[in-house]
């Protein structure tokens, strides 16, 4: 087993915590790990990225050629655009879509969503207000880690205990906030991986996904089952750009009340 997966975002956004918390969870499941990061610019907002080989033999180098990631996590939509050309073909984007605006003619949002969300593979969520809900905003990281653990080699009990271990200093609260932004993250990519099994198109569920509210524990299979049969439906496109257009996130029972 070798998993290859490419973490991405801007200075300040906790990059590297994803990283030192996969590689420690890693460390504890007996896994082979080499990571390389870059972070050069990243206190005048710069990109930060780091490259993770994970595996059960030795790994020789921490290098990843290009078409051969399985994952690219990222803080910033931006940043995960740049880092899709290492991907594999049945490789998966995991991404907040909140801009981080650190560059001069940044691009259009909308048309960067739009690529974005033509992606086969892809679990877009919106980690900045997902993280102020669990209790704090500078969790948005967390919520991308969690949103990755379904598709990492790795008990989600280990990363959890990394994450508790990464912020004890902080004191209790800010540990709990950051387990509940860890559960929500994961939960948005349960929620994905459902409506991609019933056969929703990616951009679909990405527009829906990036407007949920998802709470700390699994979405219920009765709101997956209402979710599928809207978006599958007659209107479902029109559904999602309705889901796409609230101005909040929207809780999992809007699915009854979403007209289109």
């Amino acid at each position: 087993m070798t998993l290859d997966l490419v973490l991405g975002g801007v200075g300040g956004q906790g990059v590297l915590s994803i990283a030192w918390v996969i590689d420690q969870a890693a460390h504890a499941a007996g896994l082979h790990i080499k990571q390389s990061e870059v972070h050069g610019m990243a206190q005048r907002g710069g990109a930060v990225s780091a490259c993770v080989r994970l595996s059960d033999q030795p790994v020789a180098s921490d290098l990843i050629a290009a078409g051969s990631a399985a994952l690219v996590a990222a803080v910033e939509p931006l940043e995960a655009l740049r880092y899709t050309p290492l991907l594999r073909t049945d490789g998966t984007v995991v991404t907040d879509v909140t801009p981080l605006v650190n560059i001069d003619h940044y691009p259009d949002l909308e048309t960067m969503l739009t690529v974005l969300f033509s992606l086969p593979n892809l679990v877009a969520v919106d980690a900045t207000r997902l993280a102020h809900a669990a209790g704090t905003v500078k969790a948005q990281n967390t919520v991308v880690l969690g949103a990755a653990a379904p598709l990492l080699p790795l008990p989600r009990e280990a990363l959890e205990a990394q994450l508790q271990t990464l912020f004890e200093p902080k004191g209790e609260r800010i540990v709990q906030a950051n387990l509940r932004a860890f559960r929500k993250g994961a939960a948005a990519t349960g929620f994905v991986q459902a409506m991609r099994a019933a056969g929703v198109p990616s951009a679909r569920v990405a527009r829906v996904s990036s407007r949920l509210a998802f709470a700390p524990h699994p979405v219920d299979d009765t709101l997956l089952a209402a979710w599928a049969e809207r978006l599958l439906g007659p209107h479902g496109e029109a559904t999602a750009r309705q889901v796409w257009a609230a101005p909040k996130l929207l809780p999992l029972e809007a699915v009854h009340a979403v007209t289109a």
